[in-house]
């Protein structure tokens, strides 16, 4: 059996806390939103019959996430540019050219490759055959739950486009007018449906400092499309975690936020997140390489939070997170760092009757399941904690005095106890180890410190006449002490 000595939790712990807290606060209001273009063609390879073709759709996703619980959700301009802003002339083109080669292609087989191709492009220029498409697009949003929701477009500006005419020469469309050519690259959408989760957006970005860690929440392409991952988790989003690099101006003199966080198509309209947990920009550009089909990571920009604010006050928006759902969630979450882990599960099962189906609300009611089974709570100051703390099953238990304990480990080993870093035993305690925790810490120290240890046997080495405290340990357990 080992006395291990440890120090209660440093600051830099806590922050993980928080960073995690925050992620599992924001992850159900992040949506996956796909965008997509269909096209029905009747086509003649010649005077023969004419065929019904559907070539392959085409078919974009992005992210975004949920500003308001009735439905509101930030995102992208580019996300949803060839749903919103269709260039029906060119998609005509390419859906024949595509039918063309599907339909015709095959009988044209025996031809010279030259010869083959000009008669399909013959085809596909035939105004007959450009007559006859009927196109169809879908806008959606799919949330973590499963659930698929028909979106429309209540704002929008288009992309950052360094190939088109500067911004300013008119104002961003909230409708079917034009639009500046090269824009703030941002959508607002709105599903039928209501009290949604939502996260928190900053006021502005007035207080954002450099090397500030964010951390952004997506559906980055090469994870939702990998080989290697089930389609079963598809709707699970992405963290990346990274720092404000850099405040810089974009081809038309707005602000850019740069960060280092990694970045990739399918990420675009994702929320960064600061550690207060709320969202300070959104993904929009990445850095590629000069072919374009590559990305090169640590060099990616944000769209800051001054421009959703922006478009949401122009549909007469204000974006909120009082949503019964968003209450409850972040209060299961809230109770569960705090390893209250029953009212983590009545909070939790009060999330799921509003909205049920988060894979988040349903990993976290298991985690505190387990862990209420395997750390009983106690009041942090109740003398009834000493009583006996079972935490070794099987063989027969060895007893022992808390003081004796102590006091003989530290005489024996004097100069060489183990001392073990707050993560090992959080490792070892999430692994199921029969660990014994002892806060023995100084009283002035215990009743000033933000760090308690919850579930652990209190011993004030303060209060010499408190009678001796016992625990029933395995003969392969441990007992960690907190001390000062």
């Amino acid at each position: 059996m080992v006395l291990a000595l440890a120090k209660p939790a440093v600051s830099g712990s806590r922050s993980e806390i928080e960073l995690e807290a925050h992620i599992l606060h924001a992850k159900p209001a992040v949506v996956l939103i796909s965008s997509e273009v269909d096209a029905e063609v009747t086509i003649r390879c010649d005077s023969g019959t004419a065929q019904r073709v559907r070539p392959e759709p085409l078919y974009e996703t992005g992210s975004g996430f949920i500003i308001h619980p009735d439905g509101y959700i930030a995102t992208n301009g580019h996300v949803v540019e060839h749903f919103y802003e269709m260039d029906e002339s060119q998609l005509v083109a390419d859906f024949v050219r595509a039918a063309a080669a599907e339909a015709c292609g095959p009988t044209l087989a025996m031809l010279p490759e030259g010869a083959r191709k000009e008669r399909l492009r013959a085809i596909a220029a035939d105004p007959a055959n450009r007559g006859q498409v009927r196109l169809t697009k879908k806008l959606q949003v799919h949330l973590s739950t499963g659930k698929i929701y028909s979106a429309e477009v209540r704002a929008y500006s288009p992309a950052i486009n360094p190939k088109a005419a500067p911004a300013g020469r008119g104002a961003a469309s909230l409708g079917k007018g034009p639009v500046e050519q090269s824009g703030k690259d941002v959508a607002i959408l709105k599903i039928e449906t209501s009290n949604l989760p939502t996260i928190h957006l900053a006021p502005s970005n007035a207080g954002l400092q450099l090397g500030e860690q964010i951390f952004i929440i997506g559906y980055p392409g090469v994870v939702l499309n990998h080989e290697f991952l089930s389609r079963k988790s598809a709707l699970e989003a992405t963290v990346t975690v990274g720092r404000v690099s850099g405040f810089k101006l974009d081809i038309t003199d707005r602000r850019v936020i740069q960060t280092d966080a990694a970045i990739t198509w399918g990420n675009s309209g994702g929320p960064a997140i600061n550690l207060r947990g709320e969202a300070i920009g959104a993904a929009t550009f990445i850095s590629t390489t000069l072919e374009g089909d590559q990305a090169i990571q640590g060099f990616n920009f944000l769209i800051p939070v001054e421009t959703v604010h922006e478009f949401a006050q122009a549909i007469s928006l204000t974006p909120t997170t009082d949503s019964p759902f968003t209450q409850k969630w972040e209060r299961a979450v809230d109770s569960y760092f705090a390893r209250d882990y029953a009212r983590a599960i009545r909070s939790v099962e009060e999330a799921e009757r509003i909205m049920p189906g988060f894979p988040d609300l349903m990993r976290l009611r298991s985690e505190a399941q387990m862990r209420a089974e395997r750390e009983p709570r106690f009041g942090a100051r109740s003398l009834t904690l000493g009583v006996g703390l079972g935490v070794g099953l099987g063989a027969a238990l060895l007893v022992l005095g808390v003081r004796g304990v102590v006091n003989s480990r530290l005489r024996r080993t004097h100069g060489r106890v183990q001392r073990m870093a707050p993560e090992e035993i959080r490792r070892r305690l999430e692994a199921g180890s029969a660990v014994t925790l002892v806060d023995a810490r100084h009283g002035i120290n215990f009743e000033g410190s933000p760090v308690q240890a919850a579930g652990a046997v209190r011993y004030d080495v303060d209060q010499p006449n408190l009678p001796a405290f016992q625990v029933r340990v395995g003969p392969d357990g441990e007992v960690i002490a907190y001390c000062d």
